[in-house]
């Protein structure tokens, strides 16, 4: 079963789910809800409807972070509602479709989940660039495009109430992935760093609950890619190969590491050919990794 759902600030609420160390979130003001990522499970989220209802709320606005399967999930199982995401999330999800679908069909098979048609992937109402505001039940929050781990992923920032929403960064569980692009996501930690919040909500993993807690999550992260693009620098510069490249980022430490290592390796082979290496794309990295499942 999933974790009770924890309030963090006076109308934002955390939900849990007993998978992936994934969270949902709800933010309850004057009647109205705003659901971030509702989901992964069926189940998770009816809890999240119910959650709503029984405050006597209704759902006015859902905020996907990014197009990555897992975060998408929610929509087909609530009452029409706005969908907000991020301006390059629609040409993400045109190269991603096929892979989106079959993750999702996978998951619902490893999970008992039952359909009675495919998954139609959410199409928002609105698309928010690199800055933009959404005003919401009398609150002004602040939208920050912020890729490196998927092109389309944005976070949330509420300066009345202090809480930053962080999208899948800032994970205390989780290495940065560096699925799409590792300059990108070196810019979206200096972004996310200037941000003034109290709080900080990953998209896998335990909120960070005060200002240190964000900067040290911060600055582990800002430490970890800087090491693993000079690692992946020094091999090329030396005209190393791509073994040669894992293997001057193989002292690399890792949050959790025994579950990290994989994305470390993975996060490595797509840095050494970002950054010029000779590697096949379609052979290792992110982009087989998606291919291929794995």
């Amino acid at each position: 079963m999933s974790s009770s759902p924890a309030q963090i600030t006076a109308g934002l609420w955390v939900f849990p789910s007993r998978s992936m160390n994934y969270n949902a979130g709800v933010f309850l003001r004057d009647g109205r809800a705003l659901l971030i990522d509702p989901g992964p499970h069926p189940d998770e989220t009816d809890a999240i409807a119910a959650f709503v209802a029984e405050r006597g709320a209704a759902v006015a606005m859902i905020v996907l972070t990014h197009s990555h399967w897992d975060h998408i999930l929610g929509p087909e199982r609530l009452p029409p509602a706005p969908i907000v995401a991020q301006a390059r999330y629609p040409e993400t999800v045109a190269r991603d479709r096929e892979i989106i679908l079959r993750e999702v069909a996978r998951w619902d098979a490893q999970n008992g989940h039952e359909r009675t048609a495919p998954l139609v992937i959410p199409t928002p109402d609105r698309l928010i660039g690199d800055v933009g505001e959404l005003e919401f039940a009398g609150a002004r929050l602040q939208i920050m495009h912020i890729p490196g781990h998927a092109n389309d992923q944005l976070a949330i920032f509420c300066p009345d109430e202090g809480w930053l929403w962080a999208a899948d960064t800032l994970s205390d569980c989780e290495i940065p992935f560096i699925n799409e692009s590792l300059s990108e996501y070196e810019a979206t930690i200096e972004r996310l760093s200037a941000v003034p919040a109290g709080l900080a909500v990953p998209g896998h993993g335990r909120p960070a609950l005060t200002p240190a807690d964000i900067a040290a999550r911060v600055a582990e992260d800002r430490d970890y890619l800087a090491r693993l693009r000079a690692g992946v620098e020094s091999a090329l510069a030396s005209g190393g190969n791509l073994d040669a490249a894992k293997a001057a980022c193989a002292g690399l430490r890792l949050k959790n590491e025994a579950e990290n290592r994989g994305e470390h390796r993975v996060n490595v082979e797509s840095v050494f050919i970002a950054l010029g290496g000779a590697a096949d794309p379609d052979q290792f990295g992110w982009k087989q990794r998606a291919l291929s499942g794995g």
